[in-house]
């Protein structure tokens, strides 16, 4: 199979394609999750047909295990259909279990990215990090909001307060700079003040145990929409692909709750929607697999607390909503992560009280004139396109 980044939806091909062919090597040579093997892979540089990035890999036979579990009744929403049995939920999710108590293996000094130079480092740790991290919040502020907050290439954490400081910053400078980023008055106010907020909860969010490592292999990417299974009825995993917008983060992050249970990313929901409460009945299931699990071969692992004791944590005091808006971009006051951190945290309100008025209101302003320089743009440019289909 031969893979192209596609024109126009990924930044810095090169280096993505970098990253997962160095995090795909990783993880064959280390644990035995099915990945397909890396026949070839070059950067745009070295490739003399001039076709850009590519990655050739085995073809694995197979169906989508996205496919099989997406309501077709609703195709275009992504969402899992309703009538999943929990038998069949339990195969997949001990499969995947067992995935991520492989990976969890993997650690690492400094929060980033793999590549094709990264060896295993002098500390014991799997591999050197010394490029930057390249999630897919950061890459779509970037492709989507037209805001570039990846940084320098060599740039990596040695912290997580360092990491989540960086990640809140860059969604200041993304509610800042992006035009639209706010649809009126209110939201800009609303917006101002909840990431303030968001920006000062981060010493409260950050477990000190971890502060500074081990870190894990996250992949943003990783779910059910990129394994594949033998067939819709045995459900056995046979292939998981598409490593993109991996990276070494935080361990709080790598033993959050899924974010893709029911396949719909949390900030796709509205407050009152059923799906936060079937979300929590699928976690239920899930951290049910994962204690059984992590007591199977896993005893040596686990001395600084066993994932589902980190995830139940992460559920009880609210960190699980702080987590997915650092996972998520372009998230806002009234979508679900927001709202689920904001009744977690007693002292909320007084936070948002705290911030300078003086400041929203200037904020407000300054919006205001870029959502009106939005706007004209718009116009001008829907008046153009229309000329265009009509020849003049």
């Amino acid at each position: 199979m031969v893979r192209f980044p596609r024109g126009g939806k990924v930044k810095h091909p090169d280096e993505k394609v970098e990253i997962e062919v160095a995090t795909m090597n990783l993880l064959r040579e280390h644990t035995d999750i099915p990945i397909p093997e890396v026949k070839a892979w070059g950067v745009s540089s070295n490739n003399k047909l001039g076709i850009g990035p590519f990655i050739i890999t085995s073809f694995v036979e197979g169906v989508n295990l996205g496919d099989v579990l997406q309501d077709h009744n609703d195709p275009d929403s992504r969402r899992m259909r309703p009538d999943i049995s929990d038998a069949n939920l339990e195969t997949i999710y001990r499969q995947i279990v067992r995935f991520n108590l492989q990976i969890s293996k993997l650690g690492f000094s400094h929060i980033g990215s793999l590549s094709a130079t990264s060896q295993k480092g002098d500390d014991g740790c799997t591999a050197m990090i010394h490029a930057r991290p390249m999630s897919w919040k950061m890459h779509e502020t970037l492709n989507v909001g037209g805001v570039d907050v990846l940084g320098s290439l060599a740039t990596t954490f040695s912290s997580v307060t360092d990491y989540f400081t960086q990640v809140a910053d860059n969604d200041w400078q993304h509610l800042h700079e992006q035009l639209n980023s706010v649809d009126d008055e209110e939201d800009a106010r609303q917006k101002y003040v909840y990431w303030s907020v968001f920006k000062a909860l981060i010493p409260r969010f950050v477990t000190a145990r971890y502060d500074k490592g081990p870190f894990k292999l996250v992949c943003d990417d990783f779910g059910p929409a990129n394994m594949i299974v033998n067939n819709a009825q045995e459900l056995r995993i046979v292939s998981v692909i598409d490593w993109e917008w991996s990276y070494a983060g935080p361990l709080q992050l790598f033993w959050s709750p899924p974010r893709w249970l029911l396949m719909q990313t949390p900030n796709t929901w509205s407050v009152s929607d059923e799906r936060l409460e079937q979300y929590n009945r699928y976690l239920d299931i899930y951290l049910r697999i994962l204690e059984e699990e992590e007591v199977v071969g896993c005893e040596e692992v686990f001395t600084d607390g066993r994932p589902s004791a980190l995830m139940r944590q992460c559920r009880a005091n609210g960190s699980m909503w702080f987590h997915h808006i650092i996972w998520e971009g372009f998230n806002g006051p009234t979508q679900v992560p927001f709202e689920q951190l904001r009744a977690a945290v007693p002292d909320f309100d007084d936070l948002i009280a705290a911030v300078p008025k003086q400041e929203v209101d200037a904020f407000v302003v300054t919006k205001m004139r870029d959502l009106e320089k939005y706007r004209r743009s718009l116009a001008q440019k829907k008046a153009w396109y229309q000329r265009l289909k009509e020849g003049r």
